[in-house]
C-alpha cells in the first residue's frame, strides 16, 4: 500500500469521497472506479456497448459511503473529528473541478445553444449552485432515460447533488450518535438503510421512477451500505474469499451487460451492483481480482475518474448537438478520446493543484471562495431565466425567428340548449400544465366553437394536445361542409370502464399520465348521452403514449379494453365515433431545427422520431384498425397528407407544418383538412346513426392478441393508402410483412 490518501497521485473517488480507511490508500478501489466510470461513459456514448452502464453510479455511491464513513469513524475513534476539517477536504476536492466544468459548459452553451436550450441550461446551473440538481431533474425532466433529459449537458451532476446532500447529513449524525449513544451507530445506520431501500421500492411500485432514481432518500441506502462496510471488522482471507470475489465481479458485470433503460431501476434491481461493489471493496484486493484492479491502467483511469465523469457528458451532448444527432463511428471515438483528454487535464491542472496547495488549506479562504462561486453560478442561471435564454443579447436573429403559433379558437357560450358538463375540470391550454400557456385559448370554459356559427353544433372533437392542434383543421373543414361543432379541450385519455380493473399498476400509470382522466371522462360521456344534438364524436389522442412498443402488455390490454368500452358506450347512445391519428413525429421540433441551422450555419434536415414511422406507429395502427373492424367506430389516418415525393414533410412552401416535434400549427392542420373534408362528409350527414347491433356482435371476441396484429401493409391497405409502396423509410423496399409481431 502507498502512503497517505491525500498524496498528489492518490485520487479521490469519482465524486471525491474522502479519506481512506485507516489513513491508507487502496489501489484496488481506484481500479473499481475505473470499471464504474468506463461503464457510465460507454453507456452514454452508445447504449448497445454497455446497456446497463448506468449502474456504475451505484458503485460510486458505495465507494463514497465506504470512504466517507470510514474516515469519519476513524476520526471519532481517535478524537480528531472536526466538521470544519471534513468540509474543507470536501471543498478542496470537489469544488474546483465542479466550478470549472460548469463555467466552461455555460460559456460554450452561450455560443452554440438557442434561447430555449440556454434558458434550460440556466435553470440547471442555478440548481447546481445549490446542489439540488437531482431535485430539479426529478421535477422537470421526468425519467432519466427520456430524450428531454439526454439533451441537458449538466444532467450528470444529479449524482453529485445526491452525495453533497448526504455529506451534509452523515457527519453530524455520526457525531451525535457517537457522543450520546455509541452502541446505537450500527442499528441506526441499518434502520436508515432499510427505510431508504423501502422508499425506493415503494416509488418503483407506484411507477414514480424519477423519484426513486434522483432523490437522496431513495439512494441513501447505497451510500449507507458503504458506511456499514467500513464499520465491519477487517476481512480475513479464508477459503470462501475467492468465491466472494467472483460473486462481487458477477454483481457488477452482469447488470452492465443485462440491464437496459427499460429495466425497472433502482430498487431491487440495484442490489447486485451494490452488493458486488461491497464485496470487491472488501475482498477484491487479493488474488486474480487484485491483479486486475491494481493494474497500472486500472489505477491510472481511476485517478482521473472524477474529472472524467464530470466532462464526458457535456462532451457527448455538445458534440451530438453540433452534429444534429447524426454521429458516425469516428464521432463516438472522438467523444471518448476528448473526454479522456479533458478528464486528465482537469485532474492535472485543476484537481491536483487545489488539493495540494498549502494556501487552500485555510478554511476561511476555501469557504469564502465556495460561497462566491455558488453565488456567481446562481446569478448567472437566474439571469438566463430573466432574459429568456439571453434572447435579446446573443443570437438575436436566430432567437427571434418567426414560427407558427397555436390556434386560439373562440369559447362557445351556452346556446342551442347545449351546456357544458357540470363540474368538469377545465384544463387550461394543454392539460393542467401551466408552464404551457401558449396552447390554446386560455379561458375557463371547456368548449371551443368550430365551423359555421349560428347553428346548433352537431359534432364534438375531444382529446389531448393533438386534438387541440387538430381543431383549426376541423374548423376549416366544418365551414366548407356548412357544419358546426365543438372542441372539448382536455388532456383526455379516451378510456372508460376500467377503473375496477385488478391491474392496479397499469391504472396507476394511466392516472399519472392523465390527471383527472377518470373524472372528466365520466362527465363527458354522461353529457354526450344526454345531448342528442351532438351526433358524431371525433377522438384524437397521441396514441403512441398509450401503446408504444415499450409498454407492458397488461397496460396495452387495459388501453384496448378501455377504448372499446368508450366506443361501445357512445355507440349505444346513438353516436357515430371516428378515431383520428397518428401524426408523424420528428426527433426534435422544426423550430429547433431552424434555429440550430442558423446558429451553426448548417442546412440539416430532420428525421422521424424512432426512425421509421410505420414501425414506430405499428401498434397504433393495429389497435385503431382493429377497433374499426369491430364496427364500433371509423378510423381515419392523418399521416398521408404529410408524405410527398417519397419523403415526409416538415415544411411546405417555406412554411413549417409543425409547432414542435409532434403538434401541427394552423397551417398544417388546414392543409390536412383541405384533403380530408370529403372523409368527414360521411360522418356529418344529418342522419341518425345505426343502433350498433352489428358492432355489439363483433366486440364479443375482442382480445389484445387480435388487436396487436400488425396492420395490412399491402398497397390497398387503408392505413397506408397515401404512402408510396416503395418508401425511403424502408430503404426503397416494401414495408415489413404483416407476420411481424407488433407488441411484445
Amino acid at each position: 500500500m502507498s502512503k497517505c490518501f491525500s498524496e498528489t497521485f492518490c485520487s479521490p473517488s469519482p465524486h471525491q469521497a474522502g479519506d481512506a480507511i485507516h489513513g491508507t490508500y487502496f489501489p484496488h478501489i481506484d481500479g473499481l472506479r475505473t470499471f464504474a466510470v468506463l461503464a457510465v461513459v460507454l453507456y452514454h456514448l452508445q447504449e448497445g456497448i454497455c446497456p446497463g452502464g448506468y449502474t456504475g453510479v451505484d458503485i460510486f455511491f458505495v465507494i463514497s459511503g465506504y470512504l466517507i464513513g470510514g474516515g469519519l469513524i476513524r476520526g471519532l475513534k481517535e478524537g480528531t473529528f472536526s466538521l470544519t476539517s471534513f468540509y474543507l477536504r470536501r471543498i478542496r476536492r470537489i469544488m474546483p473541478a465542479y466550478f470549472c466544468l460548469i463555467a466552461v459548459v455555460l460559456a460554450f452553451g452561450c455560443v452554440v445553444l438557442d434561447c430555449d436550450d440556454l434558458r434550460t441550461l440556466g435553470r440547471t446551473v442555478r440548481s447546481s449552485a445549490l446542489f439540488i440538481t437531482n431535485i430539479y431533474f426529478s421535477r422537470t425532466t421526468g425519467d432519466y432515460f427520456s430524450p428531454a433529459a439526454e439533451e441537458n449537458p449538466l444532467l450528470n451532476l444529479w449524482s453529485l447533488s445526491v452525495e453533497e446532500q448526504f455529506y451534509l447529513m452523515i457527519p453530524l449524525t455520526l457525531w451525535l450518535l457517537w457522543k450520546f449513544r455509541e452502541k446505537a451507530v450500527k442499528p441506526v445506520l441499518w434502520g436508515a438503510l432499510g427505510l431508504s431501500f423501502f422508499a425506493a421500492v415503494c416509488h418503483m411500485g407506484h411507477l414514480e421512477h424519477n423519484k426513486a432514481f434522483y432523490l437522496l432518500y431513495c439512494r441513501a441506502w447505497e451510500l449507507l451500505a458503504g458506511c456499514l462496510l467500513a464499520l465491519a471488522p477487517a476481512a480475513g482471507q479464508n477459503r470462501g474469499a475467492g468465491w466472494l470475489r467472483a460473486a462481487g465481479w458477477a454483481g457488477i458485470l452482469l447488470p452492465f451487460a443485462c440491464y437496459t433503460p427499460s429495466t425497472p431501476f433502482p430498487g431491487y434491481t440495484a442490489i447486485p451492483s451494490v452488493a458486488g461493489a461491497a464485496l470487491l471493496i472488501r475482498y477484491g484486493n487479493h488474488g486474480w481480482s487484485g491483479r486486475i484492479l491494481r493494474h497500472p491502467l486500472s489505477t491510472g483511469i481511476g485517478k482521473i475518474s472524477y474529472s472524467l465523469y464530470l466532462w464526458h457528458w457535456p462532451v457527448i451532448v455538445y458534440w451530438t448537438y453540433i452534429c444534429f444527432d447524426e454521429c458516425a463511428p469516428w464521432d463516438y471515438a472522438g467523444m471518448f478520446l476528448l473526454s479522456l483528454l479533458l478528464g486528465f487535464l482537469s485532474w492535472k491542472f485543476v484537481e491536483t493543484p487545489f488539493r495540494t496547495t498549502v494556501s487552500w488549506q485555510n478554511p476561511q479562504k476555501a469557504f469564502l471562495a465556495t460561497a462566491a462561486g455558488c453565488l456567481m453560478l446562481g446569478l448567472a442561471g437566474e439571469w438566463l431565466k430573466w432574459t429568456d435564454g439571453a434572447r435579446d443579447y446573443w443570437h438575436v436573429a436566430a432567437n427571434n425567428m418567426e414560427f407558427p403559433e397555436y390556434w386560439k379558437g373562440p369559447a362557445f357560450p351556452p346556446s342551442f340548449g347545449i351546456t357544458p358538463p357540470d363540474q368538469a375540470v377545465v384544463e387550461k391550454g394543454n392539460a393542467i400544465q401551466h408552464h404551457h400557456p401558449e396552447l390554446g385559448d386560455v379561458t375557463d370554459y371547456p368548449f371551443v366553437l368550430l365551423g359555421k356559427t349560428g347553428q346548433a353544433p352537431s359534432f364534438l372533437l375531444m382529446g389531448d394536445s393533438h386534438a387541440m392542434a387538430s381543431s383549426p383543421g376541423f374548423d376549416e373543414a366544418a365551414r366548407l361542409l356548412q357544419r358546426s361543432g365543438l372542441f372539448y379541450r382536455a388532456r383526455l385519455c379516451p378510456l372508460s370502464g376500467i377503473s375496477s380493473s385488478g391491474d392496479s399498476s397499469s391504472l396507476t400509470l394511466l392516472r399519472l399520465m392523465y390527471p383527472h382522466w377518470e373524472h372528466n371522462m365520466e362527465l363527458i360521456l354522461d353529457w354526450l348521452e344526454n345531448t342528442p344534438q351532438v351526433q358524431t364524436v371525433f377522438i384524437h389522442n397521441r396514441w403512441i403514449e398509450l401503446v408504444n412498443n415499450h409498454r407492458d402488455t397488461r397496460l396495452k390490454q387495459l388501453v384496448a379494453d378501455g377504448l372499446r368500452h368508450t366506443c361501445a358506450r357512445l355507440r349505444k347512445a346513438g353516436k357515430q365515433i371516428v378515431l383520428l391519428g397518428p401524426v408523424p413525429e420528428w426527433t426534435f421540433g422544426p423550430r429547433k431545427l431552424m434555429r440550430r441551422n442558423a446558429l451553426l450555419n448548417a442546412n440539416r434536415t430532420d428525421r422521424l422520431l424512432g426512425g421509421d414511422f410505420n414501425t414506430r406507429q405499428r401498434p397504433v395502427f393495429a389497435l385503431l384498425e382493429h377497433m374499426e373492424s369491430t364496427g364500433l367506430c371509423r378510423f381515419i389516418p392523418l399521416h398521408g397528407t404529410f408524405h410527398k415525393n417519397g419523403r415526409w414533410q416538415a415544411e411546405d412552401g417555406g412554411q413549417l407544418m409543425y409547432c414542435d416535434d409532434n403538434i401541427f400549427p394552423p397551417m398544417g392542420q388546414k392543409k390536412w383538412s383541405a384533403s380530408s373534408s370529403t372523409s368527414f362528409s360521411r360522418e356529418w350527414k344529418e342522419q341518425q346513426p345505426t343502433d350498433g347491433s352489428t358492432a355489439r356482435k363483433n366486440i364479443q371476441s375482442f382480445d389484445i392478441d387480435k388487436a396487436c396484429r400488425p396492420p395490412t401493409l399491402a398497397p390497398g391497405s387503408k392505413a397506408f393508402a397515401m404512402v408510396p409502396d416503395k418508401s425511403p423509410e424502408y430503404g426503397g423496399h416494401t414495408a415489413p410483412p404483416s407476420s411481424t409481431p407488433v407488441l411484445p
